[in-house]
């Protein structure tokens, strides 16, 4: 999942067949967006929870298939510009557009058109490139007869190139999608190698994880206040001991993560909230992150988690930089 140290290598294919360039999903918080990149990559790269506004930062996936390689960037929702982060969170949303060569917006079945949604359909750019999809997400959620108005409207705009609608969450709909995508896209070699991912670093994958796995526990209010930060990343040898005829020696040492994680929040209240009663809390998010680290590196993790209070880092320039926001 690191970044490239050498040229992509060439996919056997002609430029004639061969198809590569970038997607933009883009849409309002909560409408399914990183559950799309996942179901579109076939596997889990983006953090999910029920909660709005979980993705953070513009995120590559890189799919490779015998006939195209597709860069897809997942993008922080659309909506309100109450903090700083928002407000750079926005920023680092539009400055994707200019990457694209198809932009997917994605809308929810079950809440039809918003006003945030046709105030970021005003935005988008006009004219032949980039390619403009829209994907009605969630349309398991709604009645068939319910779905006709939002795709009437939708139509009505003039806006898309075609209009797709699917359930992320199940799949249905999502090669349909990618499908859409690809015939878009121009002919070029593949930017990547075809066994990469992403270019994001483990310990970004990681704090997400991380901060996925808080999400979940909590499920308090606290998804726009909480932040994760790696403080430590070390992998050491462990020993191994067995025992032989009655007596203990020493076997071959195996590889062990030793990951030191904070918990960020702005107030004292919250930080009560994420370490729960005698401690629980906290231990519940540590059991469930070390897991999905575990899977993400191949290897056994030590994961030391800590809570710390950041009065009003949301609106605090350093405090943001600082996170990498």
């Amino acid at each position: 999942m690191a970044p490239p140290t050498q040229p992509a290598r060439e996919i056997v294919t002609t430029l004639a067949t061969f198809r590569c360039g970038t997607a933009v999903i883009l849409g309002r918080p909560n409408v399914g967006k990183s559950t799309l990149l996942n179901a579109l990559l076939g596997q889990k790269l983006a953090i999910v929870s029920p909660r709005p506004g979980t993705t953070r930062d513009r995120l590559l996936g890189v799919l490779t298939r015998p006939e195209a390689q597709i860069l897809f960037l997942d993008t922080p929702g659309f909506g309100t510009t109450e903090t700083l982060l928002d407000q750079r969170l926005h920023r680092v949303a539009r400055q994707t557009w200019a990457e694209a060569d198809v932009l997917v917006v994605v809308t929810a079945a079950n809440r039809g058109f918003t006003e945030d949604d046709r105030r970021l359909i005003a935005e988008l750019p006009r004219g032949a490139r980039p390619a403009r999809l829209l994907a009605i997400n969630k349309i398991d959620t709604v009645a068939k007869p319910k779905l006709l108005p939002h795709i009437a409207e939708a139509a009505a705009l003039d806006v898309f190139d075609e209009i797709v609608p699917l359930a992320a969450a199940s799949g249905d709909g999502v090669d349909r999608v990618l499908a859409a995508i690809v015939a878009r896209l121009p002919a070029d070699r593949a930017h990547f190698p075809a066994d990469q991912l992403t270019d994001r670093s483990m310990r970004f994958l990681a704090s997400e994880l991380i901060r996925e796995q808080a999400l979940l526990v909590i499920r308090q209010e606290l998804p726009h206040a909480l932040a994760v930060q790696i403080d430590d990343w070390v992998v050491r040898r462990q020993r191994t001991y067995r025992r032989v005829h009655g007596h203990e020696r020493r076997g071959p040492s195996t590889p062990k993560l030793y990951v030191r994680a904070t918990l960020i929040v702005e107030r004292p209240t919250q930080k009560a909230i994420v370490v729960g009663a005698h401690g629980a809390r906290l231990k519940a998010i540590g059991t469930a992150a070390r897991t999905a680290l575990e899977a993400l590196v191949g290897q056994p993790v030590y994961l030391d988690l800590w809570v710390k209070v950041w009065p009003d880092w949301r609106g605090r320039p350093q405090a943001l930089k600082s996170l990498g926001y």
